[in-house]
């Protein structure tokens, strides 16, 4: 392994890093939760790493970011644990996805596209939704309980994942142009 590959795989681990404590504190501390929904930016870190770094380093900031807030929060270690996890995961599968594609069709950054960019936001947001009602019907499976309690606030659910996913997505583009011209993130390329 040359240099320059070391230093770029260390770099990228200590900033997944930092992306992952920074969902963890994201979803924990920073967030708006009542009975009906809830709205935290934790999404915002799994957004800029799948940007960043792309979909498998995106998809393990989201899985390991929401283990801990899962693990440290309220809800503990359960055995429905790892349902809620995966959504997360998927959310960065999907922004890397769209990153990485918007690299190789078009040639320009994610955030160079705007419209594309939240684009791909919000299909990570109905992709972590989708993912989040399939948990809590497998849930309702396992435990016995009843789904269709659930399903009224389905709407509701989807509203504000993707009003979330505009909100971060407006954080997203301008945070990765400075952070791409300030030279923080020279070994990303």
């Amino acid at each position: 392994m040359t240099v320059n590959k070391k230093r770029a795989s260390i770099y990228t681990i200590c900033m997944m890093a930092l992306l992952i404590a920074m969902t963890f504190l994201l979803k924990r501390y920073i967030a708006i939760e009542t009975p009906f929904f809830k709205l935290n930016f934790a999404s915002l870190p799994i957004m800029l790493g799948g940007m960043l770094f792309g979909p498998i380093e995106g998809m393990l900031v989201g899985l390991l970011g929401e283990l801990i807030a899962q693990i440290l929060g309220p809800y503990g270690l359960a055995p429905t644990t790892v349902l809620y996890v995966i959504p997360a995961g998927l959310r960065g599968l999907v922004v890397g996805l769209g990153a990485l594609w918007c690299r190789q069709a078009t040639g320009k950054r994610l955030e160079s596209r705007p419209m594309l960019c939240y684009i791909v936001g919000i299909a990570g947001a109905v992709t972590n939704t989708v993912a989040n009602t399939v948990s809590i019907w497998v849930e309702s499976v396992m435990y016995h309980t009843e789904f269709m309690v659930h399903v009224p606030f389905l709407p509701a659910r989807f509203a504000t994942g993707i009003v979330t996913a505009v909100c971060v997505t407006t954080a997203c583009i301008p945070l990765m142009h400075g952070l791409r011209r300030s030279g923080v993130v020279k070994y990303t390329d």
